[in-house]
C-alpha cells in the first residue's frame, strides 16, 4: 500500500493538488459553519455600530491600520446582518486562499536558484504539496478560522504571501531573462498586496524584511547578487513606513505598547517560554485552548525554565547562522520563526500568548518538516514510501485534531468550560464561563464561576458587575447594589454598571438615586442612540 502512495504522489498534479487541499479543508471546517460569536467576537463585530453601514469613509475613519478588515466584516453585515453563517464562510475562503498560496509559494522555494540542485527540488511538487496541507488543516489554526474576529490574522497572512509570491515571480523572471513587462507588473502587483496587508493588521510591518530574507536565503547566490538585487529591495524596505504611518494616523488609542514598567523584567522572561510554548505547540498540537496560563517569571524554578528556554532559542539562532551556506531552508524556517513573532513578542500586550498568533510563523514549521523529513529518510537510507506514510498519518492525524478542536467552539459553553478545564488559574475563563451559564440559565455554575474569578483575581470589577446581575435577576435588592458600587468603586468609568444600578433603583422606586447612575452614565458613552435613550428615561421620571 505504501509503494502505491509514493507511485501515486509522484504523479501528482497541480489542478488535483489545489483541489485535495480545498476539500480537506471544506471537510474540517464545515461542520462548524453556524458556530455562534465567540469572546471578542461579541464586543467587536456582533452589535458594531461602524460595520452596520458599508461607509467606505466611516469604517476608514473608525480604523485606519484595520479598514479593510473592518471593510469586510461590513460586507458581510450587509448581505446577512449578523448571521454566522457568512462570516464564517468569508473566513474559511481566506484560509483557503492563504493555503493555496503557500502551495504556490513553497513550489517556488523548492525550485529557487539556492535549492534547485539540490535533491529537494526533484520532489517539490510533493513537498509543496504537504507543505501546503500542514499550513492548512494544522489544529493551530483554528484559532485565527474558527475564531471570526481573527479575520485579521488570516487575511493579513493571505496578502503576506501574495506579497512574497509575487516579488519571487518578478525577481524569478529578471533571473532567467524573461518578459520584462510581466516581470515588473508581478512587482507593481507586490506593492498592491503590501498596501493591502498594511490596512488589514499590523503585523504588515514585519513583510519588507520577509521579502528581504527571501532574497537572501533563495535567490542571491552571493553577495554581489545581493547588492544587485539592492535596487529592487530598497523601495520594498522603505514601505515599513507605510504601516507605521497608518498606525500613527489611527484615531484610537490602542492598548499595544512598548512599556517599560517594574513588571518589565518578568514579563519578558515570560515572553522567552512564550517562545518555546510556541514551537511545542506547532510540533504537538495538545491541550489547545483560548485561554493558556502563563505564570510569570519571578520565581526560582519559573527563572530555571527561562533559562533553558533562552538556551535553546539562542541554539536556533546559532543553527540559523551556521546553516545558512549549506542550508538555506532551515536558516528561512528559523528566521521566519522570529520575524513573524517578534511584534508580538516585543510589544507588551495583557495576554501574552493567543494560537492565532501563530498563522503566520506556522508557514516555517510546514516548510521546513516535508523537507527536513525527506533528508533524514535520504540519510538512513529508508525508502521513500515510509517517508509518504510519514507525512500522510501526520496529515490525518492533524485534521482528526482540527475537526475534533472545531467541536468545541460549537458552543460557547463548551469553548469556556473546556478552557476552564485547562487552564484552572485564568479567572477571565471562569468569569466568562459564569457569564455563559447564566444566559444559559445555570445560576448555580454561574454563581460558583463568578466566585471562583475573584478568588484568583479579587480587583475584577466585571466580575462584580455580573454578581450585581446575578442578584438583582433574584431580588435581592441589597446585594446587588453592592455588588454594582463594588465595580463603579473598582472602575468609575464604568457605564454598564451604572446603567444597571439605576435599574435596580428604579425597580426600587429610587428615582433620585437612578437619576444619579443616569447622568454618571451620560459621562462615559459617546454612543448617540445610548445617550438618547438615557435622556428620554430621565424625561419620563420627570426629574429634569
Amino acid at each position: 500500500m505504501a509503494e502505491g502512495l509514493f507511485n501515486y504522489m509522484k504523479h501528482l498534479s497541480i489542478p488535483f493538488a489545489i483541489l485535495i487541499i480545498a476539500a480537506t479543508l471544506s471537510i474540517i471546517y464545515l461542520p462548524g459553519i453556524n458556530t455562534p460569536f465567540q469572546f471578542d467576537d461579541v464586543k467587536r463585530i456582533a452589535g458594531q455600530k461602524v460595520i452596520e453601514n458599508l461607509d467606505i469613509g466611516n469604517i476608514f475613519q473608525y480604523s485606519k491600520s484595520r479598514f479593510l478588515l473592518y471593510f469586510t466584516f461590513a460586507a458581510n453585515y450587509y448581505f446577512g446582518k449578523y448571521n454566522v453563517f457568512g462570516y464564517h464562510l468569508v473566513n474559511l475562503i481566506i484560509h483557503i486562499i492563504s493555503s493555496l498560496l503557500v502551495f504556490a509559494l513553497s513550489l517556488i522555494i523548492f525550485n529557487s536558484p539556492r535549492l534547485k540542485k539540490q535533491n529537494l527540488a526533484q520532489h517539490s511538487l510533493i513537498l509543496a504539496f504537504f507543505s501546503s496541507m500542514i499550513f492548512a488543516i494544522h489544529p493551530i489554526q483554528t484559532g485565527s478560522v474558527t475564531y471570526i474576529w481573527q479575520r485579521g490574522e488570516s487575511m493579513a497572512g493571505m496578502f503576506y504571501f501574495l506579497s512574497i509570491f509575487l516579488y519571487a515571480k518578478f525577481r524569478l523572471i529578471q533571473i532567467n531573462g524573461g518578459g520584462k513587462k510581466l516581470g515588473w507588473l508581478f512587482y507593481i502587483l507586490c506593492f498592491v498586496s503590501m498596501t493591502l496587508c498594511s490596512l488589514t493588521k499590523e503585523t504588515s510591518l514585519t513583510l519588507p524584511a520577509a521579502i528581504l530574507i527571501y532574497e537572501i536565503c533563495f535567490l542571491s547566490k552571493d553577495m554581489n547578487e545581493l547588492k544587485s538585487s539592492l535596487k529592487y529591495l530598497i523601495p520594498i524596505l522603505l514601505f515599513i513606513l507605510a504601516p507605521i504611518m497608518i498606525t500613527k494616523l489611527e484615531s484610537q488609542s490602542g492598548t499595544i505598547s512598548i512599556r517599560f514598567t517594574e513588571y518589565y523584567i518578568p514579563y519578558y522572561c515570560t515572553k522567552i517560554r512564550m517562545l518555546i510554548k510556541s514551537l511545542l505547540l506547532m510540533a504537538f498540537p495538545i491541550n489547545q485552548s483560548l485561554e493558556y496560563d502563563f505564570t510569570w517569571s519571578i520565581f526560582f524554578a519559573d527563572l530555571i525554565l527561562t533559562s533553558g528556554s533562552l538556551i535553546i532559542l539562542l541554539s536556533l539562532i546559532a543553527i540559523c547562522v551556521f546553516s545558512f551556506k549549506r542550508n538555506p531552508l532551515i536558516s528561512f524556517a528559523i528566521s521566519w520563526f522570529y520575524l513573524t513573532l517578534s511584534i508580538t513578542t516585543l510589544v507588551f500586550l495583557e495576554d501574552i500568548f493567543f494560537e492565532h498568533y501563530l498563522y503566520l510563523p506556522l508557514f516555517g514549521y510546514s516548510l521546513i518538516l516535508p523537507a527536513l523529513s525527506l533528508n533524514i529518510a535520504n540519510n538512513l537510507k529508508i525508502n521513500k514510501r515510509w517517508w509518504i506514510g510519514f507525512l500522510i498519518a501526520l496529515i490525518a492525524a492533524y485534521s482528526i485534531t482540527a475537526y475534533s478542536r472545531n467541536l468545541v467552539w460549537k458552543t460557547e459553553i463548551s469553548l469556556w468550560e473546556d478552557a476552564v478545564k485547562k487552564s484552572p488559574y485564568k479567572a477571565r475563563a471562569h468569569y466568562t464561563l459564569g457569564v455563559y451559564y447564566f444566559k444559559a440559565q445555570r445560576y448555580e455554575g454561574a454563581l460558583r464561576e463568578y466566585s471562583i474569578a475573584l478568588k484568583l483575581k479579587s480587583e475584577y470589577p466585571e466580575a462584580y458587575y455580573r454578581l450585581g446581575e446575578y442578584w438583582f435577576h433574584f431580588r435581592d435588592i441589597e446585594r446587588s447594589v453592592g455588588y454594582y458600587k463594588k465595580a463603579i468603586e473598582m472602575n468609575p468609568e464604568f457605564f454598564e454598571a451604572y446603567v444597571n444600578l439605576s435599574n435596580v433603583y428604579l425597580a426600587n422606586r429610587q428615582y433620585i438615586d437612578a437619576k444619579e447612575c443616569l447622568s454618571n452614565a451620560l459621562k462615559f458613552t459617546n454612543d448617540q442612540d445610548v445617550i438618547k435613550s438615557i435622556n428620554r428615561i430621565l424625561n419620563e421620571m420627570g426629574v429634569l
